[in-house]
């Protein structure tokens, strides 16, 4: 019995199996449990984001972000004194604020928020 591995299984018994057998059910079992490959969608984006961050991903402005959340309606909250935005809220309000043509092509931005004198 010294070729055997013994692999005892709480509660039914002890497993013995040859070497060989050994690895192959190691290599089958790694197959399927082996973990999901990354798909080459996007990366999951991060809850919270400041205004420079939300600039960078829509190449705006991150003042001009600021200001339509303080003006406008674009969905923010307040983490102590700093204000964040939830990227997809704030991209779906983008989206809502949008002018389009009759055939739906965007045209330009609905929202201007006001210049500070």
């Amino acid at each position: 019995m010294a070729d055997r591995v013994l692999i005892p299984l709480p509660s039914i018994g002890v497993l013995a199996l040859s070497g060989d057998a050994y690895r192959d059910a190691l290599a089958e079992g790694a197959k399927a449990c082996a973990a999901p490959t990354p798909s080459a969608g996007p990366t999951e984006e991060p809850l919270l984001v400041d205004a420079e961050k939300l600039a960078q991903l829509t190449s705006t402005s991150a003042s001009w972000w600021e200001s339509a959340a303080r003006d406008l309606d674009c969905p923010s909250l307040f983490v102590g004194r700093v204000r964040r935005f939830k990227v997809r809220d704030a991209l779906a309000w983008l989206e809502s604020v949008q002018e389009r043509s009759t055939d739906g092509r965007a045209l330009k931005c609905g929202a201007a928020p006001r210049a500070r004198t």
